[in-house]
Formats: structure tokens, sequence, C-alpha cells
């Protein structure tokens, strides 16, 4: 009687304790989301801690009138796309070779990709390669150098080594090549750890600032991310506000009162709205696909 009565005990301020750190992560979303919806001058005077106290969505307006946020917003779309496509198909195409015991030069392939998740040549190297490869100043440059990454590879190689050769032998009986048999036979059983790695690759791509910052000088060619962070930290605020669109719409900026702090606000939500309406979809298959991954491991 007693140990039940502990347990319930437990159970009760494990649930408590999970509770508060879930509303623990989850207010920032909600005070971030009531400021953006709220009028500049008027969050100034703060107070404003879950619901916005003099709603408007002009904030919004005013961030989709600038063309500069609308492009940024097109190359983080075009890049999370083409980058997750290409990450999942080129990955799990080298995991496929790499999984096969008749492989020649297998050993070699193996250090080949597991070596580069312990070292990395570094931020000089890389700059110098793209470079030389005409990325630097390009959009490609988020695309191309993330199509292979070790660690998907590896995952991939894991779950394709714990397929049944059968499903080979039978496909090659009947007449089907490799390619056939990659996409038609075991892509399909691999979904899974595909939407896995897709969730993955998409993350990366879309909250990726870092080479939007070192690799592309022009404005023009930044991703969302690296847009934002320019604003937030200040260097780039000056010039949103004296930007051409807002010169069209200077009256209705002195009328609704906007201020740096809310179209920051208004940014933060619109990078983060797409990434929290998507991953609900693909949580099943990403707990699902790192679950295989850690069993068959």
């Amino acid at each position: 009687m007693r140990r039940r009565l502990g347990e319930k005990i437990f159970n009760v301020g494990n649930m408590v304790a999970f509770v508060l750190f879930s509303l623990l992560c989850i207010y920032p979303f909600i005070h971030i989301l009531a400021l953006s919806f709220n009028e500049g001058m008027d969050s100034m005077k703060g107070g404003i801690y879950l619901l916005p106290r003099h709603l408007t969505w002009l904030n919004y307006q005013i961030i989709f009138t600038d063309t500069r946020i609308v492009t940024s917003l097109m190359i983080s779309a075009g890049r999370t796309v083409l980058g997750t496509i290409s990450a999942v198909v080129f990955n799990a195409m080298f995991a496929f070779a790499l999984a096969k015991k008749t492989l020649p030069g297998r050993k070699f392939f193996n250090w080949y990709v597991m070596i580069p998740m312990f070292f990395s040549g570094g931020l000089i190297p890389y700059f110098v390669i793209c470079k030389a490869l005409g990325l630097v100043n390009s959009f490609w440059v988020y695309v191309i150098p993330w199509i292979m990454s070790p660690f998907y590879i590896l995952m991939l190689r894991v779950f394709f080594l714990g397929m049944s050769d059968s499903l080979e032998e039978s496909a090659k009986i009947d007449g089907a090549g490799y390619w056939t048999i990659f996409f038609k036979i075991y892509f399909p059983l691999a979904l899974p750890s595909l939407a896995t790695i897709a969730l993955l690759a998409g993350l990366s791509h879309w909250n990726d600032w870092y080479d939007g910052t070192v690799m592309v000088y022009k404005s023009s060619l930044w991703p969302m991310q690296t847009l934002l962070l320019n604003i937030t930290t200040g260097s780039d605020i000056t010039a949103f506000f004296k930007g051409r669109n807002l010169q069209t719409v200077g009256s209705m900026v002195k009328k609704i009162k906007i201020t740096p702090e809310s179209i920051k606000a208004s940014m933060l939500i619109v990078t983060v709205v797409p990434i929290v309406m998507i991953y609900p979809f693909l949580q099943k298959y990403f707990i699902k696909g790192m679950m295989i991954g850690s069993i068959k491991g």
C-alpha cells in the first residue's frame, strides 16, 4: 500500500515537473507572438505577457511590403526543398551501396565516411573550395556542399544492413536492375528512416544563417535567417526602415507606430511557423526512424 502511494506521488510529481517545463519552453513563443500582433509603440510600455493589448495585423503587412524579406523567404524555402530532397536521395543511394558486402573497397569507403564525422578541414579550406567551384555569392552554396552527410549515410547504412538479402535476390531473378531494386523496393521500405533524414536536413537548411553570413556578400541572396540575424543584431534595421518599400507607406508607419522590436517579433514568428506546422506530421516517422537505427545499430 505504501509502495503504491509512493508511486502515485512520484508520478504526480513527474507530471507536474514536465508540465512546468513545457510551459517554460512554450511561453517565450507565446510572448513573441503577442508582441508581433501588438502595436509597436504600445509594446514598449511593457505589460504584454500572453495576449496583445492593441491587436493589429499591420506589423506583418509592413514586413511583406519589403521585397528583401519576401526574396529571403523564397530563398530559404527553395534551399530547404532542394537541399532536403537531394540529401534524402543521394545519401540513401550512397548508404545502399555501402551496405553491400560485395562492394569493392567497401572498408575504404566506410573509413572515408567516418573520418569526416570526427575531423573537419575548417572554415578556410571550406571557403577556398567553394570559391574554386564558383559557389561563393551563389544560391547553390546553400545546397551543393550539404548534399552528403556522414551521419545520414551511416544511419541509413545501418537500416539497409538490417534488410534481408532475399529481397534483392528475388528482384534479380525477376530481371530487376540495381536502380529498380533501390527505388521500387528498398526506398519505400526505408521511409521511416528517410523521413528522419528529411526532417533533420530540412531543419538544418531552414535554420542555417552561417552560410549566408560567410559565403554570400549580396544581401539579395541572403536566406531568411541571415537577414533576421542582421536585423535582430541591429546592423540592418536602419536600412530596413529606410527601404524603398517603406517610403511608399510612410504615412502608414507614422499612423500605426511600428518599432524595430515589433518588426523583429513578426519576423521571428514568420521563420518559426513553417517548422511548427510541418514537424507534427513527421514526428512519428522521426521517432520510428531513430528507434530503428538504434535497435539495429
